[in-house]
């Protein structure tokens, strides 16, 4: 089967409603300690930015039933003047993971196949299961501490030092801005812990959220990495026609 007609989704079953069970679970949780801390006058600021960040991931992933996006990637390199694009149609749905359909390339096809054909293999591997839970912005995944209060798009938000609790190259060392009102993620920018295969070295990461109805998903992605053999290369991501879909199963 080629990538371009690859599907990284899998049947949804027990391990899709095990995870759905575990989120709603672990939101209640959190919006029961926050209420609790909250009223007692016990908990700190970064305490509350925390628990509003997990609460913020918990309730989007019980709710979030799926989505299907068009994907643009564009791809450059110093050293050899070598560059690539790519055109996808995503769609994720929970349980599943992410299904890629290739509309389009152009460019290098060394970069095509060094790059986005194995970006798009670890994404959609990392889109289910278990492996997509220790993706997520969280304290589960994250040692969290505030930095401080910041205006971003309009949005008063928390600002938050984030270090991976693992070495991993899905987890950035960095930080975050979220919401004040209600923890959603809005910017986050850092550099992973581990090396990704698709890049050279540890790349500058920086991706930027959009809402959609009632979520906050990617707008845009950027990842600038440097080697002494490779030059510069840049890869940028940019999101655009999101679709939610709906909850079939119910809310």
């Amino acid at each position: 089967m080629s990538l371009d007609e690859s599907s990284s989704g899998v049947r949804a079953g027990q391990a899709g409603q095990r995870n759905r069970g575990w989120s709603r679970a672990r939101w209640l949780v959190l919006s029961s300690v926050l209420l609790v801390s909250t009223a007692s006058g016990g908990a700190t600021l970064e305490q509350t930015a925390i628990l509003a960040l997990d609460q913020a991931d918990a309730r989007r992933e019980s709710r979030l039933a799926g989505y299907s996006v068009t994907e643009h990637y564009t791809l450059r390199g110093s050293r050899f003047a070598l560059s690539a694009e790519m055109t996808v149609e995503t769609v994720y749905q929970r349980g599943q993971g992410k299904v890629y359909r290739v509309v389009s390339r152009s460019g290098s096809p060394a970069l095509q196949s060094r790059v986005f054909d194995r970006l798009l293999r670890e994404e959609g591997e990392m889109s289910r299961g278990d492996a997509r839970l220790r993706t997520l912005v969280n304290s589960e995944n994250y040692l969290v501490r505030l930095a401080g209060e910041e205006m971003v798009a309009g949005e008063m938000c928390y600002v938050l030092d984030l270090t991976p609790r693992v070495k991993s190259t899905h987890l950035l060392k960095g930080r975050a801005w979220i919401e004040k009102k209600d923890g959603s993620l809005l910017q986050i920018e850092g550099t992973p812990t581990a090396s990704p295969s698709f890049l050279t070295g540890r790349p500058a990461i920086s991706r930027k959220y959009e809402r959609v109805d009632e979520f906050w998903l990617a707008r845009s992605s950027h990842a600038l990495s440097e080697s002494f053999f490779s030059g510069t290369t840049e890869l940028s991501i940019e999101y655009r026609d999101y679709r939610i879909l709906d909850d079939i199963a119910g809310r």
